[in-house]
């Protein structure tokens, strides 16, 4: 059992991109031995889920964190492409009312989305149920002496939602069907999904903005780790031209929580940045910018510190990520 400090090394969306994870393990200083990755300083590397999808290798990077994790040189949670896998290769009704027999439909749209998983581990595969197995042992959040790790939203209010559910955070197989009702959301699922796809909140009546495509949109998703930034105009992400946005508190919606500057560091995925990854805030940080790979290195620091966040030399993006998931 280890009694020295948590060292974490946090790694965000991978995407089955294994090139991508095997250069971010590189330079943060993993050698591969024994086929796992360890570091010679016994760090540990923190995955903020979305592992599938995208990219053309998800069996080998689920291979590759599978055997960090089992090996302890790795911790992991959930991200919603994990949860959407779960609903659409699990039996039962959907939220699209089609009657295809699965959770999540089988249309087109998200058959294409999931593309790349199905080529290695179709429906009713042995090896795709052994995968679903391990989806189901990462945690939706992990709140960690100093630290916390989730893959789109921190709300306390949902995270004690899930615990009151599930004490370890863990999802089980008899609460997928709730989870697929996202229309018709319980508490419970609402604190699930909120968590691994984010916030999104309705605008003041008569408020509207074009997004980058030129369709008109009424809801927006928002930085809910910038407290110091609770207008429409400062806290909305992937609008074009926030001068469309009233500039009036979103405490309107008081559905939305904004992480407060006195909370522990938080770290998460999920929104596919634009540009350079940057400090936005002293205690909470999105590490997900797909044209820059970066991860974090943690030290049990109460306030984050530019020299933690680590630039990552890749090859440039070898699939297309959209700004909306």
């Amino acid at each position: 059992m280890r009694t020295d400090p948590l060292m974490l090394d946090i790694i965000p969306d991978i995407h089955a991109d294994i090139e991508r994870l095997t250069e971010t393990l590189s330079h943060l200083g993993y050698r591969e031995t024994d086929q796992c990755w360890t570091h010679p300083e016994r760090r540990i590397a923190a995955f903020l889920g979305d592992f599938i999808d995208m990219g053309k290798n998800n069996a080998a990077v689920i291979s590759l964190v599978r055997a960090m994790e089992q090996g302890g040189n790795a911790i992991a949670i959930m991200g919603n492409h994990e949860l959407n896998a779960l609903l659409y290769h699990e039996r039962g009704q959907n939220s699209e009312g089609i009657p295809d027999g699965f959770m999540r439909a089988h249309s087109p749209k998200n058959t294409a989305q999931h593309e790349t998983f199905l080529k290695e581990y179709p429906v009713g595969a042995p090896q795709t149920r052994d995968v679903l197995d391990w989806f189901l042992t990462l945690p939706v959040f992990l709140d960690l002496p100093g630290v916390r790790l989730i893959h789109a939203y921190w709300d306390s209010t949902h995270i004690d939602a899930i615990r009151r559910r599930n004490a370890d955070g863990r999802l089980r197989r008899g609460d997928l069907q709730e989870l697929a009702f996202e229309n018709e959301a319980t508490a419970f699922a609402a604190a699930v999904l909120s968590s691994l796809k984010g916030p999104e909140a309705m605008l003041p009546n008569g408020h509207s903005f074009e997004d980058i495509k030129g369709h008109s949109r009424t809801a927006v998703r928002l930085k809910w780790w910038h407290a110091d930034g609770q207008t429409w105009r400062a806290a909305a992400l992937s609008v074009p031209n926030p001068d469309e946005l009233p500039d009036t508190p979103v405490t309107e919606n008081r559905h939305i929580t904004f992480y407060g500057t006195e909370q522990k560091p938080v770290f998460f995925g999920h929104y596919k940045m634009p540009g350079e990854p940057e400090l936005s805030a002293r205690n909470a940080l999105c590490l997900d910018y797909p044209q820059q790979a970066c991860a974090y290195r943690w030290n049990g620091e109460s306030e984050l510190k530019g020299e933690g966040l680590i630039l990552i030399p890749t090859q440039q993006s070898r699939f297309p990520r959209k700004l909306r998931n």
